[in-house]
């Protein structure tokens, strides 16, 4: 069980840090770059960018998605995108 804790995320913002985690798998540096962009763009506070370097640099595919569904605080539209999305992960991963 991990101790990181994100702020509590938009939908928009979920989304973007599933992205992120998509990208580390092929890109990890690219990945963290990406991060920073988004958070000089204004899409995530300086606590939430923070949270998710850790989960990026230190988390596997299961832990992140674990803190991630907790940092949709039980709003409704981001738990449907991290179902989504988390499913669709499983699928790819069962297919390689």
């Amino acid at each position: 069980m991990t101790a990181i804790a994100i702020p509590p995320l938009s939908s928009r913002q979920l989304s973007l840090a599933l992205d992120v985690l998509e990208l580390r798998e092929f890109a990890f540096k690219e990945s963290l770059e990406h991060l920073n962009e988004l958070a000089a763009d204004g899409e995530f506070s300086q606590a939430q960018l923070k949270a998710l370097r850790v989960l990026v640099k230190t988390l596997d595919d299961h832990d992140a998605a674990r803190v991630l569904r907790d940092s949709c605080d039980g709003d409704e539209e981001s738990l449907e995108v991290l179902r989504e999305r988390v499913v669709h992960e499983a699928r790819v991963a069962y297919v390689r």
